[in-house]
């Protein structure tokens, strides 16, 4: 029997070499397309992630200089965080502020060109309760849209006494801050005076 026939033959009576070979040939085009990969095929990188905004001017500390007026006698009664940013607004709000004193200061000069007023109000209180505006700044931030705002930030701190008197007060402050024309944000902190001792809440 010749070669072939029995190649033929044998074939026939295997079907274990046809799928062999066929397996064989998958295999050599999957190490083909692996080492295409090694030589810089494939798909493309994933971009490297966002950089973050980097806060580029950090909350200062309101310096003394900055306060404008403080009281508590109920000139504005309200709970307020009112922003002023020329000077007929600066002056209806030097009024209302200073209309239960008997005999109203003068009200401070202000460069509305590089200069806002701001003005705190905690609203009823007691004598021993406090406002005040502790710190404020630029920030940047990244919306949805992947674009960069700015927004002045105002740090705002209410200091509750120690309730040893029992009588009405309107703490208020009023201070100067570097003008912004954006959006104005307020952070609240609260806390109780540290020399309250074991008294009630």
């Amino acid at each position: 029997m010749s070669h072939s026939r029995l190649l033929n033959r044998f074939h026939r009576r295997s079907p274990v070499m046809p799928r062999l070979l066929s397996t064989g040939i998958a295999l050599g085009a999957l190490v083909l397309l692996a080492l295409g990969g090694c030589r810089g095929g494939g798909a493309p990188a994933a971009p490297p992630p966002a950089e973050p905004v980097v806060q580029q001017n950090p909350l200062a500390p309101l310096a003394s200089s900055a306060r404008l007026y403080y009281d508590n006698s109920g000139g504005i009664a309200d709970s307020v965080r009112l922003v002023v940013r020329d000077d007929e607004g600066w002056a209806e709000l030097w009024s209302r502020a200073t209309s239960r004193q008997s005999s109203p200061p003068g009200r401070p000069a202000i460069d509305f060109e590089n200069e806002m007023v701001v003005a705190v109000g905690a609203g009823r209180m007691t004598p021993l309760d406090r406002i005040q505006v502790d710190s404020a700044g630029f920030f940047q931030e990244r919306t949805v849209d992947g674009v960069e705002e700015e927004y002045f930030l105002i740090v705002v701190r209410t200091i509750e006494g120690c309730r040893r008197l029992d009588a009405d007060a309107f703490p208020l402050e009023i201070v100067k801050v570097p003008r912004f024309e954006g959006s104005v944000r307020w952070g609240e902190r609260r806390e109780r005076a540290p020399d309250c001792g074991d008294l009630p809440e």
